[in-house]
């Protein structure tokens, strides 16, 4: 009777000592992981605060409480381990830093080889479902100034309308042996539904030789009509420039989410929702069926 009495002392005391113990040292393999999940997730977190100024910056000791928590530790847990390391003689600190350092240095790595992969996957998906709106293979020989064109789709109804992206115009020119910077010129003009109009100039480099160019106009919601005007500078003092111009292109360029989920359905056949696309047969079938009459109810399509 006496040692299991003494048995349930010692696990009274046991149990008393941990419910009041201190801060606990965490191993340094942990350590090493939670500083560089709470350093990553610090830069996340003001790189997406780069666009929103009116927001408050984060706290870094909020950061670091919901990592240590993620890891079973707490915010004392990490500050006692912090000073028993930095108080042993071997300061094995600047080790665990210069893991972390090479750590992060690896992850920066591995994401910028995703990035690029995605990147890549992302323009060819926009070069397959580019959708070229306008184009003309007229020449124009002399002065640019006056030349222009208008686009806007009426394909949806009488009311026309250009649909909100951006437009990558193209087309081949020269300007002439003589010409000079800044006295060619590209316009482009977008028409709202309430009549506001946003106005841009791209500048037309010299170019003795044919090449080509590419600039981007971007557009936005509700806009009734884009229009390009050519605009050319003329000195009296000096003989007109002889400009060459052909080929020219109007290509809408769909956003990434949308070329993405295009091409996916070019290659695959589905659409980029399969589970919507799968339920709108199910249900269709059975009520072709009679499924869904009257005193019948529709068993779910999950796991048939």
């Amino acid at each position: 009777m006496k040692k299991i009495l003494y048995i349930l002392v010692l696990a009274c005391l046991s149990f008393g000592t941990s419910c009041r113990r201190g801060p606990q040292v965490i191993p340094e393999k942990t350590l090493r992981e939670i500083m560089r999940d709470a350093l990553v997730s610090q830069a996340i977190l003001h790189v997406d605060r780069a666009g929103k100024p009116n927001q408050l910056p984060p706290d870094s000791m909020d950061i670091h409480t919901a990592v240590l928590a993620r890891y079973g530790y707490t915010i004392d847990d990490f500050r006692y381990t912090i000073r028993e390391l930095s108080m042993r003689k071997s300061n094995p600190m600047a080790n665990i830093l210069g893991q972390v350092a090479e750590d992060i240095k690896i992850s920066r790595q591995a994401a910028e080889q995703r990035y690029r992969e995605v990147l890549r996957v992302d323009s060819i998906a926009q070069a397959r479902t580019a959708d070229t709106v306008w184009r003309s293979d007229t020449v124009v020989r002399g002065r640019l100034e006056g030349y222009r064109f208008a686009y806007a789709d009426t394909r949806g109804g009488q009311d026309s309308l250009v649909p909100a992206g951006t437009y990558r115009l193209v087309f081949d020119y020269s300007t002439g042996g003589h010409a000079r910077s800044y006295t060619k010129s590209v316009r482009t003009k977008r028409t709202t539904r309430s009549g506001q109009t946003i106005e841009t100039t791209l500048w037309l480099p010299p170019a003795r030789d044919t090449t080509g160019y590419e600039g981007e106009i971007r557009v936005g919601g509700e806009t009734r009509s884009l229009e390009v005007i050519f605009g050319e500078s003329v000195r009296r003092d000096l003989p007109p420039d002889t400009c060459y111009l052909t080929r020219l292109r109007l290509v809408h360029i769909l956003p990434t989410a949308e070329a993405r989920a295009a091409l996916q359905r070019q290659i695959t056949g589905f659409p980029d929702n399969i589970e919507a696309y799968y339920d709108e047969i199910y249900y269709d079938t059975l009520g072709r069926s009679g499924g869904t009459d009257a005193g019948r109810t529709v068993p779910p399509r999950i796991g048939r």
